[in-house]
């Protein structure tokens, strides 16, 4: 089960409003409030400062800077924002801000639960979105202009061979032009790979054990580990190892 907790901001000019929908927010326990305010202005500035929050609840008619108006910049700042207003007539022109929900006041606890819900709904599929995203690396192919998707997790090893590599997945093997070196500039933000040989790169994922300077993987394949980076890899095992 995906438990997803969102935070959010309360914009309204009137003070009563705000304490009825901190109320709603209060009896959510999906949702929690940083922070109040009663002008468009001061909410900007503390976006400005803190960084962007998962939700902007905001009211439009309010005096000096209007929701509307406020959401132009705002947008940048939350990854949903849902007007909360006692004017319908508004709805056409908060959705044309891409406003993520509307909510006409009073708001009725029915309505908020069901807004919390539609918010998280769309966070986890946000979020998979990205995480599908991040989870892939792109190589260009043998062929012109042709590409290949894999997946990091899928990867086993890679090994270099004459001008080109080979990168060995659960999937099968893809031959890229890139060169082992570019290949490591790639995966050095990915904390499972390590350069074991002059022509070798491993997943961490697939390693079955290590026996001295040999390292053996799930598939059966082994790599001695080169001089040149023994004594970085033995100090990551023993940064991982069990002391007993």
């Amino acid at each position: 089960m995906i438990i997803v907790k969102l935070n959010c901001i309360v914009i309204d000019d009137e003070p009563h409003a705000i304490a009825e929908l901190v109320e709603l927010i209060e009896g959510t326990p999906e949702i929690v409030v940083l922070k109040c305010f009663e002008d468009a202005y001061t909410a900007l500035a503390y976006l400005k400062m803190n960084g962007a929050v998962d939700v902007v609840f905001s009211d439009i008619s309010m005096p000096g800077l209007n929701g509307l108006d406020a959401a132009k910049t705002m947008s940048a700042y939350c990854e949903f924002l849902v007007f909360v207003t006692a004017h319908k007539e508004f709805a056409v022109d908060a959705f044309g801000v891409n406003a993520t929900g509307y909510l006409v006041k009073p708001v009725s606890n029915k309505a908020f639960i069901e807004q919390v819900e539609t918010l998280i709904s769309k966070k986890i599929h946000h979020d998979k979105l990205k995480n599908d995203h991040n989870d892939v690396l792109f190589l260009k192919g043998s062929q012109k202009n042709s590409f290949i998707k894999i997946r990091y997790n899928d990867i086993i090893y890679i090994e270099a061979l004459l001008n080109y590599v080979v990168v060995h997945t659960t999937k099968g093997k893809e031959i890229t032009y890139l060169g082992l070196k570019g290949m490591e500039e790639k995966l050095k933000n990915k904390d499972v790979f390590f350069r074991v040989a002059k022509s070798a790169i491993i997943s961490i994922n697939f390693l079955d054990r290590v026996e001295g300077n040999i390292v053996r993987l799930t598939d059966k394949n082994f790599f001695l580990i080169g001089e040149k980076y023994r004594s970085a890899f033995h100090d990551f095992l023993r940064k991982r190892t069990l002391n007993s």
